[in-house]
């Protein structure tokens, strides 16, 4: 472990597939459970099959055990004649036992079930000559990053001849609208631009129909870029195709702004979206202050899930009095009361609703459900209510997901896109890149299924808002 002490002890009267590990800071000597937890399980390089073991971590004076009963989630692996890597000898290649742990983070006591696939590149590929790439849903930040990046790592690395895009989704797809990326590409780089080249569209085509167009277009390789909605058409996809005994691939690449997929850390565009929304938050906290008694009231996107609101409010510390997220009911009469001591405190207040927050509302008979936006149904609660108030009311709207990727998320997105490349070249299908624990994974699609990701009011990012912004639980009593 570089910077630190740690040695693995020789077995004691311990059972088979049992070890030992000590592990400490060198200056404070303080237990390091989950580093201990994380290095020792992946020090067993993960075989396929399930690892069933218990690991004893002694740290200081303390010993905890945990229990360690471990399965490596991978995708399914297409048949098909391998050829040695295109990439150069000295490329970090990746094993195929090569995992990552769901959770670092452990107590004592605590079960590690899980693991995925570790992504990147393989020293042997099942070569592709035709890929194609979609972008589905809404739209993302980082999207065209993601688009030139596919481009470039499979025509520029793996020597593909051929890299269609195809204009508007699935529904492009269906149709074979193709986009020559080549003549596009080679002409300027569009990362810095924002939405996408491709065009997107919503539509729900059925996996027959994809899989008749995958087998028209001769296929190597899929790549889609969506969110939950795409990911669940490019699993029933993949499993048509696996009917048929296709051996084009299924690789996805997961987005939204809301950051609402479940098991990954984030989804790219997410930073970019957070930056964008704090800049609307100055706006409003600009305005609110330079009136009496202002209200400054934004409304964010966020239908399910409220990470993008409280992300923006933290990223504004001081300024936001009060956020709600879908993930939280709140009593009108309770708000109205905050809204109106902050004002005779200081004369003004910033409130950032998330636009799911509409079915959480709790009046004096009890829970109701708004009708249509959620941000000016408040905003006339609050004129209605309030006395001699001046509100303004900003609504970003779709400047949040339109905006170009910053840096970090072009990063991100560029990094994304060449592990999608890697895992489909390497035989992988009917998965998701992403990042777990700061690791990049390929995830099974069909871990997917059934998953939400949500904002617990219960857990630490949503107690570090409540101490940032002091607004209490907004209970109806």
């Amino acid at each position: 472990f570089p910077s630190r002490t740690a040695a693995i002890r020789p077995p004691r009267q311990l059972q088979k597939d049992d070890f030992l590990v000590a592990a400490h800071d060198r200056e404070s000597r303080a237990p390091m459970w989950r580093l201990a937890a994380l290095c020792c399980t992946t020090a067993l390089q993960l075989p396929s099959r399930p690892l069933r073991t218990r690991v004893r971590l002694h740290a200081g004076d303390e010993d905890a055990e945990l229990c360690v009963a471990l399965t490596v989630h991978k995708p399914h692996k297409v048949d098909g004649p391998k050829v040695p890597s295109p990439l150069s000898s000295d490329t970090a290649f990746v094993g195929d036992g090569a995992a990552v742990l769901a959770s670092a983070a452990t107590e004592k006591g605590d079960l590690i079930d899980r693991a995925y696939a570790a992504a990147g590149p393989r020293s042997e590929i099942i070569p592709a000559q035709t890929c194609g790439i979609v972008t589905c849903g809404g739209l993302c930040p980082g999207l065209n990053t993601v688009v030139q990046e596919l481009y470039r790592c499979l025509s520029m690395q793996y020597f593909v001849e051929r890299v269609w895009g195809f204009e508007g989704g699935y529904e492009g797809l269906a149709q074979g609208k193709r986009v020559d990326l080549a003549r596009v590409l080679r002409k300027k780089n569009v990362y810095a631009e924002g939405g996408t080249l491709l065009g997107t569209s919503r539509p729900k085509i059925p996996a027959a129909q994809l899989a008749d167009a995958v087998e028209r277009e001769a296929l190597d390789c899929l790549f889609v870029v969506g969110g939950d909605g795409t990911m669940r058409g490019a699993a029933a996809l993949s499993e048509e195709l696996q009917k048929r005994d296709s051996k084009c691939r299924v690789a996805v690449v997961p987005k939204t702004i809301d950051n609402d997929i479940p098991l990954i850390d984030r989804s790219f565009g997410f930073d970019t979206a957070v930056t964008e929304a704090k800049r609307f938050i100055d706006v409003a906290s600009v305005e609110a202050r330079s009136f009496p008694r202002g209200v400054g009231v934004v409304r964010l996107m966020g239908r399910d899930a409220g990470f993008l609101a409280v992300h923006a409010c933290l990223a504004a510390p001081g300024d936001v009095d009060a956020c709600l997220v879908p993930e939280k009911s709140f009593s009108v009469d309770a708000l109205l009361r905050y809204v109106n001591e902050k004002l005779d405190e200081k004369d003004h207040c910033i409130l950032v609703v998330a636009e799911g927050v509409n079915t959480r509302v709790i009046d004096g008979n009890g829970p109701v459900t708004v009708d249509g936006d959620v941000g000016p149904w408040l905003c006339a609660q609050l004129k209605a209510n309030l006395e001699s108030i001046s509100l303004k009311y900003v609504d970003p709207s779709y400047a949040v997901r339109s905006a170009p990727s910053n840096a970090a998320d072009t990063i991100f997105c560029s990094r994304l896109a060449q592990h999608a490349a890697h895992g489909a070249l390497g035989g992988s299908t009917a998965f998701a890149v992403g990042t777990v624990n700061t690791h990049y994974v390929e995830i099974p699609l069909q871990d997917f299924a059934n998953r939400a990701a949500v904002c617990a009011v219960t857990g630490r990012i949503f107690g570090d808002l409540v101490r940032s912004t002091g607004q209490p639980a907004f209970d109806n009593d």
